[in-house]
């Protein structure tokens, strides 16, 4: 009987390197072999983190003997900052950006492989892939790989470039390919998984390699596995017992994105819950592409007392108003999309997979959950006349990440409904704070008056602070206290009250 070589555990199960021990070809390995190999053709492959992209063409430019001096290898992260893709080639060539300049250099190559090209700037895609049929026309292959909802979306679909570009989704691998990847570890340590944990490894690792990896690595040190055995070992083991261990593996590179996500806009109190509320709702969906309306339905309409439903309604919509800059700034955006007015999609399985382990009180507890009670951090009530100014400190205010009640962004909301009663109840209930821009015109208006007034009684209800004058001229202003503090725009600027204003509620309560 032929002697097993002695392994280190980690030389076989190992989810941060190329799988020597371990490797499986996926489904699609033939088909890219064939395409890398094929002259004259673009090949474009998109899938998840984690998904084998980069190690699937790897492993087949060394069966096809292809070395590292045939290729120009460029990696996106290292050179996002570019606006333009001829720049981004002339720098990396070393001459002017000009295609006279770029053509040999990259013509004397067999390959040139973009990896991670999710990374590069949009102008620097779009530039690329509308000029593929060009590039094809001198001589230069392009083998682009990064992260997208597919090929397509990777690197576009030019109608004319037709079969010179091959596109490839590597998604998840099937349960045939897990058994397979296992088994072969199992062989070089000489170890036996039980089918209850295979099937539950096929089935909780989505098919997602580097996931199977993470899951087997786990099992076998918590068995105490950490080489090649001497006589066979059963592992009988199930994912929950080890989905503490393994969800650390992963921790370092989501937990904190997902808190950032989860608290949203930092300034912003009124949607704060809500943000939450939409992690949690994901997180509990097995589903990759989330409608919006299962949010709403998961969020929003379970809630039963009419005046909670339209607050949380008011805070959820608002949430969706500014979502995708917030997955933007929690770098969430090469593993969630979304499509505004139609669905969250998770992008990267392994991250899909993460959320459906993870415990959300851990993420409760970092985000210091708050009083939900206004779906508004404030109000504004100004004369038409002085909308400019108002414009200014709403787009001020937005930058910032509060919300403001302002009626030129809520026309749809308000279409159709009975003005007078829907501002009384924003004016008196759905407000953190009410901002009142006084100028001349102010105290003559039916409407600012009306809202004055409904402000004032609210205030004088509330226990904190609401009104906030801001003085555009200082006119007699019946009903409103002289010794209430007041901002004067002639003496500080716009900019001055937003900072002010964003001060009051980040140490709101």
């Amino acid at each position: 009987m032929q002697e097993v070589p002695v392994l280190d555990l980690e030389a076989v199960f190992n989810e941060a390197a190329f799988p020597e021990h371990t490797y499986v070809n996926p489904k699609e390995y033939p088909f890219i072999k064939s395409a890398l190999r094929a002259t004259g053709k673009h090949v474009t492959i998109a899938g998840a983190s984690g998904s084998g992209k980069t190690t699937v063409v790897n492993k087949i430019l060394r069966d096809l003997d292809i070395k590292s001096t045939d290729i120009l290898l460029i990696n996106g992260r290292e050179y996002r900052h570019h606006a333009k893709y001829l720049e981004m080639l002339g720098a990396i060539v070393g001459v002017d950006p000009t295609y006279e300049q770029i053509a040999p250099y990259l013509s004397s190559q067999r390959l040139v492989i973009i990896d991670d090209f999710h990374h590069l700037s949009e102008t620097v895609k779009d530039g690329l892939a509308e000029e593929l049929k060009l590039w094809h026309e001198k001589g230069v292959r392009f083998v682009l790989i990064g992260i997208a909802s597919s090929a397509r979306d990777l690197a576009g679909n030019d109608k004319e470039l037709g079969i010179r570009n091959d596109v490839f989704d590597l998604r998840t691998q099937d349960e045939k390919f897990v058994r397979q990847l296992m088994e072969q570890g199992s062989a070089h340590l000489k170890l036996r998984f039980t089918e209850r944990f295979i099937q539950e490894t096929a089935a909780g690792s989505k098919g997602i390699p580097s996931v199977v990896q993470a899951i087997c690595r786990t099992a076998c040190i918590k068995h105490g596995i950490e080489k090649t055995q001497s006589v066979e070992v059963e592992i009988d083991e199930s994912l929950a017992n080890i989905r503490q261990e393994v969800l650390r593996i992963f921790e370092h590179k989501y937990f904190d994105k997902i808190v950032a996500l989860s608290k949203g806009k930092l300034q912003a109190k009124s949607v704060h819950n809500t943000y939450f509320d939409i992690v949690s709702a994901i997180a509990k969906d097995e589903r990759s592409d989330i409608p919006l309306e299962h949010l709403y339905r998961t969020i929003v309409a379970p809630i039963s007392e009419t005046k909670k439903k339209n607050q949380k309604s008011t805070s959820y919509y608002n949430c969706l108003n500014y979502l995708g800059d917030v997955i933007k700034d929690s770098k969430l955006d090469d593993v969630i999309m979304y499509r505004k007015g139609k669905s969250i999609s998770i992008e990267d399985p392994t991250f899909r997979f993460y959320l459906n382990l993870l415990n959300l009180d851990d993420v409760r507890r970092r985000i210091h959950i708050r009083n939900d009670d206004y779906p508004w951090d404030v109000a504004l009530s100004f004369a038409g006349e002085d909308r400019p100014i108002v414009l200014e400190f709403v787009k001020r205010l937005e930058e910032k990440g509060v919300f403001p009640f302002y009626d030129f962004n809520l026309q749809a909301q308000l279409w159709g409904v009975d003005l007078q009663k829907r501002l009384a109840e924003i004016y008196a209930n759905d407000a953190l704070y009410m901002v009142i821009f006084i100028s001349a015109k102010y105290p003559e208006k039916d409407w600012t008056r009306f809202e004055f007034e409904i402000g004032k009684t609210a205030g004088s209800k509330r226990p904190e602070t609401y009104l906030l004058p801001i003085i555009i001229e200082d006119v007699p202003m019946v009903g409103l206290a002289n010794t209430l503090g007041k901002v004067f725009l002639k003496d500080q600027d716009i900019g001055y009250c937003v900072d002010l204003l964003t001060s009051k509620l980040t140490g709101a309560s």
